[in-house]
């Protein structure tokens, strides 16, 4: 099996990467009459990209300067631009996309503009918006838009995955493509030995000539499906605790759960950014037994909002922000003196 999906697979990784550099060759950046900071990745989902994204903006905010981000939304069904404010509360996340969806409510103060052609969303929007700041999600293969600051995260636990193009492997881009990156932030740190890291850094930094940021995830924070009633975390703990997810990392995840001191009895993997269709949740539920409990990544949560309230109560989410294990200031500093410019 594993051969003849080679024999299939690695054709087209290969026409891939000819369709790669003719789309970056006759493509002509435009530049935004704003500045901008893309955060991105050169693999396929599973790099968390966006609580990066949110640890950006909650760094623009606290620094007083205003943002808007620019992204595509996955998978959503409309494809009309929408524009994301305060909060998004009236937003649903099959017309928004789930990751514009979590990142306009996890920080209420940006605008998310939602669609596929971001550089002119931005000019449509860009009166009502105003911002100082344009954040491009999941940027760094996007050539349409000049960048004023490009951000690459990579996964610790498995960074070029077979080192082979999508569909193959999981790589958007040949490793060596980090040169352009400006800041390259390693997350899931934790989730390696002391020495594959320091394999991998080096390794980092013969591809791209910097240093990398270093992170992981804590800060564990387990909320009801609103994202900000407290759940009651002795529950998990004396129940049987299982799992759920539609995310680019679902071992990630796991490892959060365990670091936060709850026991998981199984998981449930889904495809990243699967549907919940009701039904089906409520059989997956049935399933387990009565006193059982379900914990999802906030991720999964924006698409679970319109769930019953029986099955809301059996559901907590375990909400995370990144930790820096070195290269906090090189981050700040980064991200200061891109500013600085404007």
């Amino acid at each position: 099996m594993f051969k003849f999906l080679k024999v299939i697979l690695y054709p087209i990784s290969l026409i891939y990467a000819v369709l790669l550099k003719a789309d970056r060759k006759f493509t002509t950046a435009k530049k935004l009459p704003k500045l901008v900071i893309s955060v991105g990745n050169i693999t396929y989902g599973g790099t968390g990209k966006t609580p990066i994204v949110i640890e950006l903006l909650e760094f623009l905010v606290v620094n007083k300067f205003k943002s808007t981000v620019l992204t595509r939304g996955y998978l959503r069904k409309s494809k009309i631009p929408m524009l994301l404010k305060n909060g998004a509360s009236d937003v649903c996340a099959i017309a928004s996309g789930d990751e514009p969806l979590l990142i306009a409510r996890s920080v209420p103060n940006t605008i998310v503009i939602v669609g596929v052609d971001r550089y002119n969303n931005a000019l449509i929007f860009g009166s009502e918006a105003n911002p100082d700041v344009y954040v491009l999600d999941d940027g760094f293969q996007h050539w349409k838009i000049k960048r004023d600051l490009d951000i690459v995260c990579v996964n610790a636990a498995n960074p070029f995955g077979n080192g082979m193009l999508i569909p193959y492997g999981i790589l958007r881009e040949n490793p060596k493509s980090l040169k352009r990156a400006d800041v390259i932030v390693v997350t899931n740190c934790d989730m390696v030995s002391k020495d594959n890291l320091n394999k991998l850094e080096k390794k980092l930094f013969e591809l791209s000539g910097k240093e990398a940021v270093l992170t992981f995830y804590g800060d564990f924070k387990y909320k009801k499906i609103d994202l900000k009633t407290d759940f009651n975390v002795e529950l998990l703990k004396k129940s049987k605790v299982y799992s759920l997810s539609a995310i680019g990392f679902a071992q990630g995840f796991k490892n959060s759960i365990e670091k936060s001191g709850i026991i998981l009895k199984d998981s449930i993997i889904l495809k990243d950014h699967s549907r919940y269709d009701n039904y089906e949740l409520n059989k997956l539920i049935s399933q387990k037994e009565t006193d059982s409990y379900f914990v999802v990544t906030a991720k999964d949560a924006i698409k679970l909002q319109n769930v019953d309230a029986k099955t809301k109560e059996k559901i907590s989410v375990l909400m995370v922000k990144p930790q820096f294990i070195k290269g906090k200031e090189k981050w700040e500093q980064a991200i200061l003196k891109c500013l600085q410019s404007f």
